[in-house]
């Protein structure tokens, strides 16, 4: 039995006391050592000079050229298209370079290693990404810090604090899928949130989740749009009070204008969405202006034209915080639109971007009437699918369709099949197809989640 298995079986108060564990090693690892250091000085440049910004971009760039000259990856792609490391002018140096892409980096996982880091310097990281494709390699402490320094930069210009309390609407199962009685949410004290089940929400159980959100003192709420979409208009329907708080916050998915619609009506508060991923190869956060800004400091951001796709861009970008696993014109598969006036007057730096399509998916809809948006988790450690979607027809029947990589194995279906089971339920008609390829969207990407 797993951990995972095991805290599913615990008492729900055990299962508190296991989540305040892991909140507390997480807190202490997240903002612990250096962590400050890097708070004070993002801070910083967030209202530098453009001059000091880009001093600060191309120096970052040509220590991340050094690191990536270390592998064996990037020793045989600089030689490829005659690129010089240690040129005087990096970027026009990176340009030299084809754009990534994700196959390419699961094929060839351990040639991006940089070889020079100790193991027991970095930190896994585990990501599905938007085509359900597993990925797992490592990141350097420094790059955690500087994420989290970003993302609390981002927040406190909406006036958060780290004290805050926060209620979470995630995709993680926090709550054993066969329990019917509520509490459907657990408490993460050392992380100061609440934690709610995406899993057990549906037109009979919103009274209880919108009862205690109104008992817990909390000042923001954070989660996926499609979970929070799904709780506010029960609350209309139902006209259940729901809290006063200052913000809603949202990531993973592309935050549709409807869903923003419906979630500020119902709490009656502003609804901001923060863009990211794993890799670390682009952030882009949203102001209190409602303008969507690159973080220029953290990563270095490109629009790529889509090819007869007029106006739109794919977000390309290089982690030059992550010297451990450098990825240089890495692509997202996401699609950025922009404004004609790309002025803010709100004074935050970087570019503005009119909005992100990506990630955008529907609903799994359970036999319970329970509504499921991202199943992202399910995929995670599925490090041999190559990519995945999840379809749903009339029926109700969920087919799983599958690109198998070099090494699937049964032992792979067995897993991934468990995983699903244990978010949609043994009551879920689910079967695995394979397929030698999964159909795009016009725009290029794949929907994880449709309607078949």
């Amino acid at each position: 039995m797993n951990l995972e298995s095991l805290y599913l079986h615990l008492p729900i108060t055990w299962q508190n006391w296991a989540i305040g564990v892991e909140g507390w090693r997480i807190q202490r690892r997240r903002y612990g050592l250096r962590y400050a250091d890097f708070a004070t000085a993002a801070n910083l440049r967030g209202s530098q000079s453009e001059t000091a910004l880009q001093a600060y971009r191309t120096e970052r760039l040509k220590q991340h050229l050094d690191a990536a000259a270390q592998t064996t990856f990037w020793q045989r792609r600089f030689a490829e298209y005659d690129v010089d490391p240690r040129s005087s002018d990096p970027f026009s140096a990176l340009r030299r370079l084809p754009v990534l892409t994700r196959p390419e980096v699961k094929a060839h996982v351990h040639k991006l290693r940089n070889p020079v880091l100790k193991q027991s310097d970095l930190l896994p990281v585990h990501t599905s990404g938007t085509t359900g494709s597993g990925l797992v390699f490592v990141q350097t402490r420094e790059m955690e810090h500087v994420t989290w320094a970003t993302w609390w930069r981002y927040r406190t210009w909406h006036g958060l604090q780290q004290h805050a309390w926060c209620a979470y609407f995630g995709g993680r199962s926090v709550v054993p899928l066969s329990q019917g009685e509520p509490p459907y949410w657990r408490w993460n004290r050392p992380g100061r949130q609440l934690l709610f089940s995406g899993y057990h929400l549906s037109s009979s159980t919103a009274l209880h989740y919108a009862k205690a959100l109104c008992d817990a003192r909390i000042d923001w709420i954070h989660g996926y749009p499609s979970v929070l979409a799904l709780l506010a208009t029960f609350a209309i329907e139902q006209h259940l009070p729901l809290p006063k708080v200052r913000l809603i916050t949202v990531g993973a998915e592309s935050l549709l204008p409807s869903q923003e619609s419906v979630i500020a009506s119902a709490f009656q508060a502003p609804v901001r969405q923060h863009y990211g991923q794993a890799e670390g190869v682009a952030n882009i956060s949203q102001c209190p202006a409602g303008r969507l800004h690159v973080d220029e400091d953290y990563s270095g951001v490109e629009f790529v034209p889509l090819d007869g796709m007029p106006g739109l861009f794919r977000i390309v970008g290089t982690n030059w915080h992550n010297a451990a696993f450098p990825l240089l014109r890495y692509d997202t598969g996401d699609v950025a639109t922009f404004d004609a006036d790309d002025a803010c007057r709100c004074g935050c730096p970087g570019r503005v971007v009119r909005t992100i399509d990506g990630r955008i998916e529907d609903h799994i809809v359970l036999p319970s009437g329970a509504r499921i948006g991202r199943m992202d988790h399910a995929f995670k450690d599925m490090v041999n699918v190559r990519e995945a979607q999840i379809a749903q027809g009339d029926d109700g029947q969920i087919v799983v369709r599958v690109v198998r990589g070099a090494e699937y194995s049964p032992a792979d279906e067995r897993m991934l099949l468990m995983e699903l089971t244990k978010r949609l339920g043994r009551t879920s008609q689910v079967s695995i197809r394979y397929m030698d390829s999964i159909p795009r969207t016009p725009s290029g990407k794949l929907r994880f989640v449709v309607k078949a």
